[in-house]
């Protein structure tokens, strides 16, 4: 099978969609004889965790470190959620993990999420990567990731989201993320605000605690440079200089240098750091300007209310810094099973022109639904719906002025839809 046969295979596998649970994976992964690497660091978290392991991806490679990275959902193609120093395993490499674990699995139900996982585990032990980075899924404690045991556990900022999965409060849901961390273990916390459960579980468990804005951070230099300050895996004090991240959460940055550092990786920082490039996140208040009309464009995979207002953070900063001088138009679809109208309430303030849709997804709000949700608040005037992203997109770029900025937010599946419309073939970033 070709690799959208394969892929359409393994999404019929199981009879559920998502089941939470170790047991099955587990059991796979021993008939495959999947051995943890030399080095993983395991991410969890609601928001930000996709730009932690992808910064810690760009210094590893950078460093060259062999590096496996695995992450989800993909944004263009499923070749993202599995790549080795950098670079996304190809199909044929993909084709043959998934024949080698339907070889063995006998009588065992997969998900796709646990068949991807397994994959990227094999190709990572067949590549004989030095460091893994893992980003979970959907909570942290039954999920597939967690078959193997992390030397650093990462959580990044906590918020509601899956409730029906994880919890109904920040509290409940911060134990299920808490379900990476192993007892001793080293454990970095992106959330400025840590729930008290992560905590008291932090601790019960006698972890290795490092917080953000207590342990380490990230600081302006006069001079514009960020300087990191942090700790060592011996408790000693470290700062170094890098190389400015526009776009990128701090604490996300921070906490994904913290976990570097104390992950027993034989690097100067002090040297070495100040060299880094950092480039944006695919999708994660990704800027730049779309290849046809050229406008300024920023995608952004935002779909919960937390993320949203990260995303409104950010969009006022690029007002207060004047690359945006201009109105702000916004492509929205969200799935319906999201708090929407928190995160419609949130954007409410900023946006001048709202461009409603929705995409080719079960889950996906129908259009005529958000037009109505988005008609309660009073201050909405310039509004229009479509039947596709694509043509809300096209729509809110040809209307676009020069100062203007078209923001495209409300799921991976929202960005996946227009990112190689945006980028085109002689793509040019901001």
């Amino acid at each position: 099978m070709n690799l959208t046969q394969w892929l359409e295979f393994i999404g019929q596998v199981h009879p559920r969609e998502i089941e939470l649970g170790l047991e099955r994976s587990r059991r796979v992964a021993a008939r495959l004889g999947i051995k943890k690497a030399p080095s993983v660091i395991t991410v969890a978290g609601t928001n930000g965790k996709g730009t932690i392991v992808g910064v810690m991806e760009q210094c590893l490679c950078q460093f060259g470190i062999a590096t496996g990275c695995y992450t989800s959902p993909h944004i263009d193609s499923f070749n993202e959620r599995i790549r080795v120093q950098g670079k996304q395993a190809n199909d044929l490499v993909i084709c043959d993990a998934f024949a080698q674990i339907e070889a063995v699995r006998g009588d065992v139900t997969l998900s796709y999420f646990e068949f991807a996982t397994l994959a990227a585990l094999l190709i990572f032990q067949q590549q004989e990567v030095e460091v893994a980075l893992l980003e979970v899924g959907l909570g942290g404690r039954l999920d597939a990731v967690n078959i193997i045991d992390p030397d650093v556990s990462v959580i990044a900022t906590i918020g509601l989201d899956h409730q029906d999965w994880l919890g109904h409060d920040r509290e409940s849901i911060s134990l299920e993320k808490a379900g990476i961390l192993r007892a001793g273990g080293w454990f970095v916390c992106a959330d400025s605000n840590p729930p008290a459960a992560l905590q008291n579980q932090a601790a019960l468990l006698n972890c290795r605690s490092l917080y953000v804005g207590r342990h380490f951070s990230m600081q302006q230099q006069d001079d514009s440079s960020p300087c990191w300050h942090g700790q060592t895996s011996d408790g000693v004090d470290l700062t170094f200089a890098l190389t400015p991240f526009p776009g990128l959460l701090a604490d996300n940055v921070a906490a994904a240098a913290q976990a570097l550092v104390i992950s027993g990786l034989d690097v100067d920082w002090i040297s070495r750091a100040v060299a880094l490039r950092i480039d944006a996140i695919p999708g994660r208040q990704e800027l730049r300007r779309d290849c046809d009309s050229g406008c300024r464009v920023l995608l952004d995979v935002a779909h919960n209310p937390h993320a949203i207002a990260a995303l409104v953070s950010r969009v006022a900063e690029l007002r207060d810094s004047g690359q945006v001088l201009g109105k702000i138009r916004t492509v929205l679809a969200f799935m319906g099973d999201k708090d929407v109208d928190s995160m419609l309430d949130a954007l409410e303030s900023t946006i001048d022109f709202w461009y409603i849709t929705q995409v080719e997804e079960p889950r996906c709000m129908p259009a005529i639904e958000l037009e109505n949700r988005l008609q309660r608040l009073t201050s909405i005037k310039a509004m229009t719906r479509f039947e596709s992203v694509q043509k809300a997109y096209r729509s809110a770029c040809v209307e676009a002025e020069e100062e203007d900025l078209v923001v495209v937010a409300g799921s991976f599946f929202t960005v996946a839809a227009v990112r190689k419309l945006s980028l085109g073939i002689n793509s040019k970033t901001l």
